[in-house]
């Protein structure tokens, strides 16, 4: 069911003839374990979406780092769905966590640092009775080594997932190219060292092997990025240009002392336990607001639309897309609407990202939806500027008319 469900999403709502062989390919390599982290600041979200308490959320899961960290804004519920079981794995595993460990200090061993041997036994011992058969399944899985999966924790859970993977390959060049990647996270602005590693990244983004490595399709599968929205990426301009101007703005756009987005991208881990530089769910001060508020995260393996269209009418507060309409056609964008439209409320705000700068909303083939829909400017430009991870083109939140 789960290859099904993420195979008709790639497909783009067309007919199976038209799919590519690369839309086969990725719908293959997307049912894997891709993202560790989400990629999308939940803290600008919420200063998007300015929520009442009491709200419903429904939002799509991924990792579930976002989901968890929407507590900080006090919600009756939050709805986690995605098409990607093992993503839902890793939000039940959290969820797990918090029930079962003593304390901040085991969960932020487990989640945080994720690189402990110790924490083996701890899945054994305080994690594996939490979970359901599936997820139990899911971690207890072993490769070909005999090594399960749960033992990413024991050595740096970052680096796997096929983000992680890619992550590290990057590091690799990196290295190659001689460039100083602690000197772009830590240095200052006008360093000399800092300077010249700028300098090395530039040439290596457009050299031969950057644009040939960007002009394969298969390469951007490990970053979740499927054909058609490599497509939107581009946007005409060269992959490695675009790439380029995202890993710029994710270095310099924030102070990167509090960007866990560039600690992820260049050092690959997070600086350390505390409050500082940690997604909202990770950080110490929010602990026992994450423990109480386990229950209110409901997990759903499912196609987000046809989640919509099964809630009540009118249930909705904030409906979270991340880039999901990136790999639609109109005709599922539009039903994707019509679905917010029956189970949102009257001040139902929508939130999601591009990989352009452009909304689909904004296109001539649904001009019908912006009879319901308006884009908020000001909520928007919020969004977008409190986005540390500044990998995207556009962020875009849209409230009725």
């Amino acid at each position: 069911m789960n290859t099904q469900l993420i195979a008709d999403a790639v497909r783009n709502s067309r007919d199976e003839a038209e799919a590519t062989v690369w839309d086969r390919l990725f719908a293959f390599w997307f049912r894997r374990l891709v993202y560790t982290q989400i990629w999308e600041d939940p803290e600008a979200d919420l200063a998007a979406l300015q929520l009442p308490l009491g709200s419903t959320i429904v939002t799509i899961s991924s990792g579930g780092c976002n989901a968890l960290s929407y507590l900080t804004a006090q919600p009756a519920q939050v709805y986690a769905v995605d098409l990607n079981e093992a993503h839902l794995s890793l939000l039940k595993l959290k969820l797990a966590g918090l029930r079962a460990f003593s304390g901040y200090a085991e969960f932020w061993q487990f989640f945080g640092e994720a690189a402990s041997a110790s924490n083996s036994q701890l899945y054994r011992d305080r994690l594996w009775l939490m979970l359901d058969a599936d997820t139990r399944a899911y971690w207890d899985k072993r490769n070909i080594v005999g090594r399960p999966r749960h033992a990413y924790f024991t050595d740096g859970f970052y680096r796997h997932g096929m983000l992680g993977r890619f992550i590290g390959l990057t590091h690799l060049l990196a290295k190659l190219a001689r460039i100083d990647l602690t000197a772009l996270l830590t240095g200052k602005a006008n360093d000399p060292g800092r300077l010249q590693a700028l300098d090395r990244l530039d040439r290596l983004f457009h050299s031969p092997l950057a644009r040939l490595l960007t002009g394969t399709p298969a390469l951007l599968f490990s970053l979740g990025i499927p054909p058609q929205q490599r497509a939107l990426l581009g946007a005409g301009a060269p992959l490695n240009e675009v790439l380029h101007q995202r890993l710029l703005r994710l270095i310099n756009g924030h102070p990167n002392e509090t960007n866990y987005f560039a600690w992820q991208a260049l050092h690959r881990s997070y600086p350390g336990p505390g409050d500082r530089c940690l997604p909202p769910y990770l950080q110490r001060r929010q602990f026992e607001r994450m423990r109480d508020g386990a229950g209110l995260i409901i997990p759903v393996h499912a196609n987000l639309r046809q989640f919509l269209e099964n809630l009540p009418a009118r249930e909705v507060d904030a409906v979270i897309l991340l880039d999901s309409q990136d790999w639609m056609a109109p005709d599922e964008i539009a039903a994707l609407w019509n679905a917010i439209d029956r189970t949102g409320r009257d001040d139902v705000r929508v939130i999601f990202r591009t990989a352009g700068t452009e909304s689909p909303l904004e296109s001539a083939e649904l001009a019908d939806l912006r009879q319901i829909w308006r884009r908020d400017e000001e909520r928007s430009a919020i969004g977008f500027a409190q986005d540390r991870s500044g990998i995207y083109g556009g962020f875009h939140c849209y409230v009725r008319r």
